[in-house]
């Protein structure tokens, strides 16, 4: 498949459906102080310090290390995200609605985004939708341009008795802070900070759901 049909692939894969609704960061997952995360941190951070390969993730702590892997602020924005609530643009040049919201709930902003393209190669080396708003009030915004992977798993997969569905994203007001383009044609696209995580997972479920999360994502049983 060339890099055309694989764009073609993409454009046609988006699902609205697995969006829709309310995010809240996994930074809170991080900074919980409830005993049941609390201590699947730990169970975590012992089976990390357990594995030689992967050890020096925990070496200040693997709470430490993701906080800094899944930070929600930029140099653009120093203001925490708390949360998302995404819904379907009323615009039929957009693709996709986003609220962007604080930690304490406070309306950042709201934009509608179309795709703009798909990098082939983006977050966790998977193709990741690069979003732009053609808003004109964006036009100093951090929140312009993003790039975000597909909710993973789907987001009905919870209801059905899978994971809580996540996703990972970056944001700048150019795309140019996120990306830098092949020296060659065929080089395509890379990302400037491929260690960039900030993620979203799906704000409904229990603390044990977001414990199953912590645990997958560490692959305990």
């Amino acid at each position: 498949m060339n890099t055309t049909q694989q764009q073609t692939a993409e454009f046609q894969s988006f699902n609205l459906s697995d969006w829709l609704g309310d995010w809240e960061s996994f930074e809170h997952y991080i900074d919980s102080e409830d005993s049941s995360i609390r201590s699947t941190w730990e169970e975590a951070e012992q089976a990390v310090l357990a594995d030689p390969k992967i050890a020096p993730m925990a070496a200040h702590g693997i709470r430490t290390f993701w906080s800094m892997a899944c930070s929600t602020t930029s140099p653009e924005n120093i203001i925490h995200i708390g949360y998302w609530t995404v819904g379907e643009p009323r615009s039929e040049q957009a693709d996709v609605r986003i609220t962007w919201y604080a930690e304490d709930n406070t309306d950042l902003d709201t934009y509608e985004y179309r795709i703009d393209h798909v990098i082939e190669h983006g977050l966790e080396g998977s193709p990741t939708y690069v979003f732009v708003t053609d808003d004109p009030n964006a036009e100093d915004s951090p929140f312009r341009w993003l790039l975000a992977i597909a909710p993973l798993p789907s987001r009905k997969a919870f209801g059905e008795g899978g994971l809580l569905s996540h996703l990972h994203f970056q944001y700048a007001n150019d795309l140019g802070t996120l990306v830098a383009a092949g020296e060659t044609e065929d080089a395509g696209e890379t990302l400037r900070n491929p260690r960039w995580y900030a993620t979203m997972c799906a704000d409904e479920g229990t603390v044990e759901d977001r414990c199953r999360i912590i645990r997958a994502l560490h692959h305990l049983g």
